[in-house]
């Protein structure tokens, strides 16, 4: 039986040896870096554990790094090195730059989603813009990088705002996004992938039913951290996902007073 292979290679890489001065980093894609890593590897430097750096060759003579920041970075610190070991290739633009930073770090554990949600918006991944559209409607976005100050309107839940889009499409996540930080504005903890997802299902079982301005009242009227510990209780006494029972409390909330057009997770009562 034949092996399933990708036929579509591309070029080989050259085998170089490049000025440290003529490689540059494109921050819109590549993970910010860590000055203990750089220290790191400044203190072992040695020829015989250095592995060669992947860059891509600019117009202008220089050579984009998609892969090893930190071990150029290194080498520009130390005093006897000028160059590295580099496979250099030719891409078209930036966006094979950042899908190539995506094809070599993918299986690593070290990249983050936020570091892959930027490295996919420079690659134009679908998956990526289609978040970033969402959260942009909504008023929201997310983090500049990895450890950023959270805001209101700020998450660092690329997953779980990938995976609202992807069970409750784009509608929903983006009134859940938008009602949460309306509702919260001066808690810059309140856009929490729990949250997004609960509100989230919400507003895909509740379309017709659910009037977004009453729950941003009924929201801005609870304390967040006392919303989840009901959920808590919930998820104590029914089971199922921690999302699913802060969905329960959040309509349990929702509906008091209410005769008609009562909201729950298996939609409209």
């Amino acid at each position: 039986m034949t092996e399933k292979f990708n036929p579509d290679i591309g070029q080989k890489p050259e085998l170089l040896w490049v000025p440290v001065d003529k490689i540059i980093v494109d921050n819109n894609y590549q993970r910010e870096i860590k000055p203990r890593r750089v220290t790191q590897i400044l203190r072992e430097f040695d020829w015989s554990k250095f592995q060669p750096v992947n860059l891509a060759e600019q117009a202008d003579g220089n050579y984009a790094v998609f892969d090893g920041q930190h071990r150029v970075a290194a080498a520009r610190a130390h005093p006897h090195v000028n160059e590295v070991p580099a496979a250099v290739v030719r891409l078209s633009d930036k966006r094979e730059e950042a899908g190539a930073f995506l094809g070599v770090n993918m299986n690593r554990t070290a990249v983050m989603p936020v570091e892959r949600y930027y490295a996919g918006l420079e690659a134009g991944e679908a998956g990526m813009m289609q978040i970033c559209a969402v959260l942009e409607e909504a008023g929201c976005e997310i983090v500049p990088y990895p450890g950023a100050p959270l805001k209101a309107n700020r998450t660092n839940a690329v997953s779980s705002v990938q995976r609202a889009i992807k069970y409750y499409g784009e509608g929903a996540t983006t009134a859940a996004c938008r009602t949460i930080s309306q509702a919260w504005p001066s808690d810059a903890n309140a856009l929490k992938g729990i949250f997004i997802s609960a509100l989230s299902m919400i507003f895909h079982k509740n379309k017709e039913a659910i009037s977004a301005e009453r729950m941003k009242t009924v929201l801005s009227d609870l304390d967040r951290r006392s919303l989840s510990t009901a959920a808590e209780t919930i998820k104590k006494l029914s089971g199922g996902s921690a999302p699913t029972a802060l969905a329960r409390a959040i309509c349990e909330t929702y509906n008091r007073g209410l005769s008609k057009n009562q909201i729950s997770i298996a939609g409209p009562q």
